[in-house]
């Protein structure tokens, strides 16, 4: 008899403690949930503090190859938290990393054709659709980090931007993959000469093929999933990525000679399935453009980590950095490739990055 008391009296106060703290784990009322953003959720913008209404849907965000621990996969959590927080409950995000959705090549596909919603990757994957957003690839278009950050969010970005739109795409944003700097094991390089006679290994871009010929080097296009062994047997003895792709590649294990050449700044572009755009509300648009401006900041901060991070590495993995190379003359090896581009697609992106 004591035990049925004993359990009717758990029982009671398990009920008791559900009830007051609001029922059952189902679904959130009507209307979305109300509950506070986590404290890891950037405060709301314009966007996000206004009341967000329209019919529920649930989104994809997807990294394309990217895995979750690089500074694009964080920044991509950080847009999803985002949408989740400042939705209204209209709609929920979630976000898929390293192949998870496919390859990066499907991934621009499906967001032409609806199956994927949200999408940033390498903007080469993009270029079969709009060859003009290469135009921010050119070598030694730009000076500084800065001027690169400016243009991919000025209005050279939104005339690419607007291209996209014919194709069954909405740009959102330009992220970055940071400028490639060179590393060689035959000598330090200080100017184009120092490249005469070495064998490169470039992009499959002829803009960067010629760049580097234009240099003295010997460029070749080997595949980045083989370019260590490459660099490892002598197959070529230079290459060129942002620091923290050399780190996490361990190319210096193989590289002594490090240039901060700063010779082809790399964006990433994030584009959403205009399929997807077009089901929302005008409020849930303005929260995506929010979102996406929001997780750029993100990834711009935790890409200037990454880089300080593999730069010290290489640093203490005894690398001989030429951090002041001559990079007007690069430049002006560089420049006459630039044809290569205008020849094609006209001079008004380049102008407009360039004022």
């Amino acid at each position: 008899m004591k035990k049925k008391i004993l359990a009717f009296t758990l029982a009671l106060i398990l009920a008791l403690s559900l009830a007051a703290c609001g029922g059952n784990s189902g679904a959130a009322p009507s209307g979305g949930s109300t509950a506070a953003p986590s404290a890891d959720v950037p405060d709301a913008g314009p966007a996000a503090s206004a009341e967000v209404t329209g019919d529920s849907m649930t989104i994809s965000l997807f990294a394309g190859s990217l895995p979750e621990n690089t500074p694009t996969g964080g920044a991509l959590a950080v847009m999803a938290d985002y949408i989740n927080a400042y939705s209204n409950g209209t709609i929920q995000a979630e976000a898929f990393y390293d192949t998870a959705l496919g390859d990066a090549t499907s991934m621009v596909q499906g967001l032409q054709q609806g199956t994927v919603d949200i999408g940033v990757a390498g903007t080469a994957y993009f270029s079969g659709l709009v060859p003009e957003i290469e135009v921010f690839q050119l070598p030694f278009l730009f000076s500084d980090l800065e001027s690169a950050r400016t243009a991919t969010a000025g209005p050279a970005a939104d005339a690419i931007n607007a291209k996209f739109e014919s194709v069954g795409i909405k740009g959102l944003s330009f992220w970055e993959n940071g400028f490639r700097e060179l590393t060689n094991n035959v000598r330090p390089v200080s100017t184009p000469d120092d490249m005469s006679g070495i064998k490169m290994r470039t992009l499959p871009a002829e803009v960067q093929v010629e760049t580097w010929k234009a240099m003295g080097a010997l460029p070749t296009t080997i595949d980045a999933s083989e370019l260590y062994t490459a660099l490892q047997q002598g197959t070529v003895s230079a290459q060129d990525n942002p620091l923290h792709e050399i780190v996490s590649r361990k190319f210096y294990e193989v590289q002594p000679y490090v240039t901060l050449t700063d010779a082809v700044y790399t964006p990433l572009y994030m584009g959403m399935s205009k399929a997807t755009w077009d089901r929302m509300s005008e409020t849930q648009q303005a929260l995506i453009v929010e979102a996406a401006s929001v997780a750029r900041a993100k990834q711009l901060e935790l890409t200037d980590e990454a880089q300080a991070a593999a730069l010290q590495t290489l640093i203490d993995n005894k690398c001989e950095i030429v951090e002041n190379p001559d990079k007007d003359a690069f430049k002006q090896k560089a420049m006459p490739t630039w044809s290569i581009f205008t020849d094609q697609y006209g001079t008004d992106l380049v102008d407009m990055i360039q004022k």
